[in-house]
């Protein structure tokens, strides 16, 4: 007697090909959510700093002294000088200052309010964002552009 053979995967050419599948689709599904992360962790950085421009208002306020920021065009160190002679610089972690727009010198008052509106233009590893400096009660935000 006469059998046909049919031409069919075996199974372990079956299962190469599903563990070739999720291979892939576990990398893919890797990259996207180290990419996710990239972006969180950028944003913590503004964040931190609108924290830092926040503490330097407080400090303002609580020393009862004036306290100017000096900040620098396509330049990540901002220089703060105190009313009393203390001088000291920081950085902007992981990016730097593209555009400065109106406000080359903010100045905290003893009140913790600020000179001039303006905004600063941050470029980072992966986005740029736009620091905005609201006059009068110094509230800061930002965009991310």
């Amino acid at each position: 007697m006469r059998t046909k053979q049919y031409s069919a995967f075996t199974l372990i050419e079956m299962m190469l090909v599903l563990f070739t599948i999720s291979v892939l689709l576990m990398t893919t599904l890797w990259s996207r959510s180290f990419m996710n992360v990239q972006m969180i962790n950028e944003e913590h950085e503004i964040k931190q700093f609108i924290t830092r421009l926040n503490y330097f208002k407080s400090k303002a306020i609580a020393s009862q002294r004036s306290i100017a920021l000096v900040f620098t065009n396509n330049s990540n160190v901002i220089q703060v000088v105190e009313e009393k002679g203390s001088k000291y610089k920081f950085k902007v972690p992981h990016g730097k200052i593209t555009n400065i727009a109106r406000i080359n010198t903010l100045n905290f008052n003893r009140e913790g309010n600020i000179n001039r509106f303006g905004s600063l233009t941050i470029a980072m590893n992966k986005a740029t964002y736009k620091i905005i400096l609201h006059i009068e009660k110094g509230r800061i935000r930002y965009v991310k552009i």
